[in-house]
């Protein structure tokens, strides 16, 4: 078995007292990832095995290095993957390895400055549905206890061992969190433009700095609003059912709570959006010859996500229209609604990075909106 507690205390990590006793429960989300790894250490040699971590340690830390290590990476991952033109000021990639390295501090900094129906499923199905949808918790804005680092001490001549003192205080800090009651735990700091669902903890977190155009300003129409953050809340709303959080209860547990009739259901209405999404051809954006097809079911969980935010969102909308009325037609908001949605995905993108799109769980922008829309209701009327 892997052991990692002998490879902690060598690199300078305070696990002693960390670790509960020998009846203690360890959860593992898969632990098939042990056992290929297990297979690749068996017949894998030591050299091939030295000449892999020595790759992944210099690759993970050339940002963090000398200029020659930096230029290269920049060189084959910014400018050949992704089409960048120049490489970031200074200036800009200091304040993203701080935004990186120390989130929780940078966040509530920027706190401080700036700031159900479903007819297919069964009643059995509808009602754990219902009461998963009860215990969703959601997490807006920023932590109320961040990570401020108190104890770290940074020397101003040593960049990457400052990036190293700031792990170690991380993995202290969550050794530390053993055996203690679970608190509901920031993925993401307040300053980044982001929102997702935690399905262990059934919960969503929307960072408060996702709060802006094009997605949400006070003084946009609700439609706007509905359009550009509800869809994005929605859709973070629906990864709770779709085929991963479908298999998690109202408390974050693995547990078999959807009947054999929902699941068959289910899967007849989930391989309708996979054999969707795979008809969608891609096009080069300087030629305009095929780059290759989405792929339908490595994206079916984010395809799932983006058709039930939608719909979510549109209903959510006309629910606020009954206590709110808009200074719109009913015809006029809806547009607007739609409009909003879609310039939420706008894009640009480089060949290179359109064919990487293709490996991904996320379809690029354009067929986020068109694969979405082709299927509301609403929208064709």
């Amino acid at each position: 078995p892997l052991i990692i507690g002998s490879w902690l205390k060598a690199n300078g990590f305070d696990i002693y007292g960390q670790w509960g006793g020998s009846n203690d429960w360890v959860g593992f989300s898969r632990l098939t990832y042990f056992d290929k790894t297990e297979v690749l250490l068996r017949y894998t040699t030591l050299d091939d095995l030295r000449t892999i971590v020595e790759y992944k340690l210099i690759h993970a830390s050339s940002k963090h290095l000398t200029p020659e290590f930096r230029t290269a990476n920049w060189n084959f991952f910014e400018k050949k993957i992704y089409g960048e033109d120049e490489e970031l000021p200074r200036e800009k990639f200091c304040l993203y390895e701080t935004a990186e390295t120390l989130g929780d501090l940078l966040g509530q900094y920027y706190l401080d400055e700036v700031i159900a129906t479903a007819d297919w499923l069964d009643n059995s199905t509808l009602a754990n549905a219902q009461t998963k949808m009860s215990k969703l918790v959601h997490l807006l804005g920023g932590p109320e206890k961040p990570q401020l680092y108190p104890t770290l001490t940074l020397d101003s001549k040593s960049y990457l061992n400052n990036r190293w003192k700031v792990s170690q205080v991380n993995v202290d800090t969550n050794l530390k969190l053993n055996g203690q009651p679970v608190e509901h735990k920031w993925g993401e700091a307040p300053h980044v433009v982001n929102a997702y669902y935690g399905p262990r903890e059934n919960l969503i977190i929307v960072p408060a700095n996702i709060l802006q155009k094009p997605l949400f300003d006070d003084q946009f129409d609700a439609a706007q609003n509905f359009g550009g953050i509800g869809s994005f809340i929605g859709h973070e709303i629906t990864h709770g059912f779709d085929n991963i959080g479908r298999y998690y209860d109202g408390d974050g547990n693995v547990n078999p709570w959807w009947s054999d009739a929902s699941i068959a259901s289910f899967k007849t209405k989930a391989q309708c959006f996979s054999d969707q999404y795979s008809n969608f051809v891609v096009k080069s954006v300087e030629t305009g010859d095929v780059l290759g097809n989405i792929n339908g079911k490595l994206t079916l969980d984010e395809n799932i996500a983006d058709n039930g935010g939608l719909k979510t969102s549109f209903r959510a909308y006309h629910e606020y229209l009954k206590k709110f009325p808009s200074q719109y037609t009913e015809e006029t908001g809806d547009k607007l609604f739609y409009l909003s949605f879609a310039q939420s995905w706008c894009s640009k993108y480089t060949d290179t990075s359109l064919s990487e799109s293709l490996k991904r769980e996320h379809p690029p922008g354009r067929f986020r909106v068109t694969g979405t829309l082709q299927n509301d209701a609403e929208f064709a009327r």
